[in-house]
């Protein structure tokens, strides 16, 4: 039997009740993704299938979030260190790197070098605004490369181009 079809060519709809927010929600992804919000909800109506039929998918989101919560540690103790770069802050934040590399396995020294150098630079009587401003570029751009690091191995699960060229050479 073949759905109906309305005047304007298009099938017969139906009305579900959500709330505002949910409704704007779907409304943003639909409009970012260039999809009409009835495929978005359906998309999202086929991956929950597939969680549920599929107990990987569903085991791995622990993974993510206590990764998403290491990105989030690492990132809030980096910027209270250099609002207060103090030496507790300091050891508080290294003791945070100390774990996103032992804990996630990424290697974490150019940050650990970045925020150590800045807390020198910063005790420093002679620092000009430029030299303050570099150390803390330094520190972001560190801070960077461990964020972008946890992402290729925790969510996309691949390797950084570096790290397979690198061990090419090892083989």
């Amino acid at each position: 039997m073949a759905p109906e079809v309305s005047e304007r060519g298009r099938g017969k709809g139906a009305t579900i009740w959500v709330p505002i927010e949910f409704k704007e929600k779907v409304k943003a992804l639909a409009q970012k993704q260039g999809k009409a919000e009835w495929k978005v909800l359906l998309d999202a109506i086929a991956l929950y299938e597939a969680s549920l039929r599929k107990p990987r998918v569903k085991e791995e989101l622990p993974i993510v979030d206590k990764v998403l919560w290491y990105i989030e540690k690492l990132c809030m103790s980096v910027g209270e260190f250099k609002a207060n770069p103090s030496e507790e802050n300091l050891q508080r934040t290294l003791r945070t790197v100390s774990q996103v590399k032992e804990r996630l396995g990424i290697d974490t020294s150019l940050l650990e070098r970045a925020l150590i150098d800045y807390s020198r630079m910063v005790k420093g009587s002679n620092k000009s605004r430029e030299e303050e401003a570099e150390a803390r570029m330094e520190v972001n751009m560190a801070l960077k490369s461990v964020l972008i690091e946890i992402t290729y191995k925790w969510i996309l699960k691949e390797e950084l181009p570096s790290q397979s060229v690198s061990r090419a050479g090892e083989a």
